[in-house]
């Protein structure tokens, strides 16, 4: 058989085994290395690939296009616009070696409770976005969000706090 093939059942078995958790992931989603601590809707087009784990808390919402690699903690009640990206490593970017030949330089990446991401955001390793943040759409994350602070642009600074 086919290796897309088998890759396929394998994601709809997956998907099956989920679901009797109250994990919904909907179809063209692939899910690999994950660990869901409750209840999760994963929309159409995300692909999550912990590496070497990915956990997620209870009630937690992924909307279409996410893309989640890495070693990655997500807290209880979170809620991710679409396509947004969290990528736990990056290439090296020493002198003198080639690009292609650089070893990856990996962090986690850590969501507290109650967070909200908005739209085609981008959380870089290394990040803490803390309790009840809040990360506006397009924003690039690349240092700690506070507790209950709203921040935005790229990169991503605090403009307010949640009242």
């Amino acid at each position: 058989m086919p290796k897309t093939l088998i890759n396929n059942i394998r994601q709809k078995l997956l998907r099956m085994k989920l679901k009797k958790r109250g994990v919904i992931v909907y179809n063209n989603t692939i899910i690999d290395s994950v660990d869901f601590k409750g209840t999760a809707k994963i929309e159409p087009y995300c692909r999550l690939v912990g590496d070497p784990k990915i956990t997620i808390g209870d009630n937690f919402y992924a909307n279409a296009g996410c893309h989640f690699l890495g070693d990655i903690s997500i807290g209880n009640n979170v809620m991710i616009g679409p396509k947004t990206v969290m990528w736990g490593r990056n290439h090296g970017t020493k002198k003198g070696i080639n690009m292609d030949e650089q070893s990856s330089e990996k962090g986690p990446i850590v969501l507290g409770n109650d967070v909200w991401v908005g739209a085609n955001a981008t959380i870089l390793k290394g990040v803490k976005i803390a309790d009840g943040a809040v990360v506006g759409a397009g924003s690039v994350v690349t240092k700690d969000i506070p507790e209950n602070a709203i921040a935005v642009g790229n990169p991503a600074r605090v403009i307010k706090y949640r009242q």
